[in-house]
């Protein structure tokens, strides 16, 4: 996860204007943090008033992880030839 928040941070760096960097890599990491601090806690409840064991508890993480895995690829690949229909049409 560490490699794909270096090359999401290079790609941000990349594309984004520099009078709007420092805003949006404030952006970046507060919702990395913000997502960090809310898995935590879920994983918590889920022990501890749901009454789930650490296996089932990191089996539903790794369950959400991939949803959003699947969901950013669906987005992305569409952007993807989105981006290349329009160049090829210039």
């Amino acid at each position: 996860s560490n490699i794909v928040w270096v090359y999401s941070s290079l790609l941000l760096q990349k594309l984004s204007s520099a009078s709007m960097r420092g805003r949006v890599f404030g952006v970046d990491y507060a919702l990395a943090m913000l997502s960090e601090s809310a898995s935590a806690l879920l994983a918590g409840v889920l022990q501890d008033d749901a009454g789930l064991s650490a296996a089932q508890v990191s089996l539903i993480m790794a369950i959400v992880a991939l949803v959003t895995l699947v969901m950013w690829g669906v987005f992305f690949s569409r952007e993807w030839k989105a981006m290349h229909t329009n160049r090829s049409n210039i």
